[in-house]
């Protein structure tokens, strides 16, 4: 992505549309819980969230604002620096955190991606093509492994497309629905040892009903419920024989945890 580009949807396209979701929040269409969960300053980190709708790609990578935009402004490790030789250097590394704080997500190739109106926002990404081949597949991941190796973030949506279109459905305690969950987001954390944050997003298809006609309907409201961050350590899977096993036995805790944040939601 040219520098250019990057500025662009670093500084103006993000900042207009986070404005646009502290506005919805401020009017009660989006409503987030357990916000103190979300981890603003941490590297290195997964966030996995249920996808009813085509909102959820666009809301949550904005999250973090407006501290991932302007890092230099609200981060805590301002306060700290103290005129000295080592100033410049401190600086420079503040201000270029947003490269790590911004996530980067994982759109479909031919759907989303390769679209003209995607360009803008195209180099922030990396594109997955759903009927690819292994090595398609394969290529993903280890460009997912690049960005949390560097101490960035990703969001990935586990069940592979919207849940309306799952064939396997899994049910929480009180009814709230979620797609059989692929292993990307288990084997990228079980390699990475990166900090699961699930989220569970409740609303949106009602708001952007899916359906060959999007019109927003903005009486309807949308819950965001963050739930506790975790790490998937292997230890806990050594009673496991084949690293098969272990990935489905981390995609299960996983998909755990979104039903569990789901059951939080009002």
């Amino acid at each position: 992505m040219s520098s250019f580009n990057l500025w662009l949807a670093t500084y103006v396209i993000g900042p207009i549309l986070g404005i646009l979701v502290c506005y919805l929040e401020a009017i009660r269409i989006i409503k987030f819980q357990h916000f103190s969960r979300y981890p603003i300053w941490e590297e290195k980190v997964i966030i996995v969230s249920n996808h009813p709708s085509l909102l959820e790609p666009v809301i949550l990578p904005l999250m973090g604002f407006p501290w991932m935009n302007f890092p230099w402004v609200f981060s805590p490790l301002w306060g700290r620096i103290k005129p000295s030789l080592s100033w410049a250097r401190q600086f420079r590394k503040e201000f270029f955190l947003t490269k790590k704080l911004i996530p980067v997500s994982v759109p479909d190739k031919r759907n989303y991606y390769d679209k003209a109106y995607y360009g803008l926002i195209r180099g922030l990404n990396i594109p997955v093509k759903r009927d690819g081949t292994a090595a398609d597949r394969v290529s993903t991941v280890l460009a997912l492994k690049e960005v949390l190796g560097q101490g960035g973030r990703i969001i990935l949506f586990p069940e592979g497309g919207r849940t309306y279109k799952a064939k396997r459905k899994m049910r929480s305690q009180k009814g709230n629905e979620l797609g059989v969950l692929k292993e990307g987001a288990a084997l990228l954390a079980l390699q990475t040892g990166a900090k699961i944050v699930p989220i569970w997003v409740k609303g949106t298809d009602k708001f952007l009903p899916n359906g060959k006609f999007l019109l927003p309907y903005f009486w309807h409201r949308i819950t965001i419920n963050v739930g506790n961050p975790f790490i998937l350590d292997r230890s806990t899977f050594l009673n496991l024989r084949s690293s098969r096993e272990i990935r489905k036995a981390a995609t299960s805790r996983i998909a755990v945890a979104l039903l569990e944040t789901a059951d939080e939601t009002g």
